[in-house]
Formats: C-alpha cells, sequence, structure tokens
C-alpha cells in the first residue's frame, strides 16, 4: 500500500530555517546538500512505510498517533490517517519542542 503524503507549510517553513540556520553556523555546502537529502528522502519514504518512525506517546505522557523521526539534529513530526501521512513539522532536537507540538493534540 502507498500512502498520500501531505507536507505542511509550516514543515516547508521549517525546512527553509533549518537550511538558513546552518548556513549561517558555516556549514560546509556539501553538509548543507546532505542534509536536504535526508529530509527528501525520509519524507519520500513515508509514502512506502510511514510506520517505521517512533511513537511520540511513547517519550511523553499523553496518548497521540503522531510518529517521529530523527534526521541529524532534527526532529520530523508526522502522523497517519487512513491512507493520509501528514508530516506536520520539522524541529531542532535541542529546542523545547514538545510546547511547538502540543498545538496538533
Amino acid at each position: 500500500m502507498s500512502y498520500n503524503v501531505i507536507t505542511s507549510s509550516e514543515t516547508v517553513r521549517d525546512i527553509e530555517e533549518a537550511v538558513f540556520y546552518k548556513e549561517g553556523l558555516g556549514v560546509y555546502p556539501e553538509n548543507i546538500v546532505k542534509f536536504k537529502q535526508a529530509i527528501v528522502s525520509t519524507i519520500r519514504n513515508l509514502a512506502d512505510s510511514p510506520k517505521i518512525g517512533s511513537n511520540l506517546s511513547a517519550r511523553i505522557d499523553i496518548e497521540t498517533e503522531i510518529k517521529y523521526s530523527m534526521i541529524d539534529d532534527y526532529i520530523l513530526f508526522y502522523e497517519i490517517e487512513a491512507d493520509t501521512v501528514k508530516v506536520l513539522r520539522l524541529l531542532p532536537a535541542k529546542t523545547n519542542w514538545m510546547n511547538t507540538i502540543l498545538k496538533y493534540f
């Protein structure tokens, strides 16, 4: 079964901000390209294997269907609804991402 993958506008903005931040830190251009490729690859793989990510409810005290996947020092959050995967956010792992992701409950 192949799932439809929908990427939110917030996720697109998050990706742009992550790349901008990495460029500002002076990350080598080839590593930025690898980071972008890892994001695209992860999102594309969700169409075939969305259940491969970890369950967020195992890390927090709230029951949720949201899953996550680590990409470098960022966390990609998504949820599966029927035959659709909704990519919610790409947030830095070293921030208080829980406050941001709680709005989806």
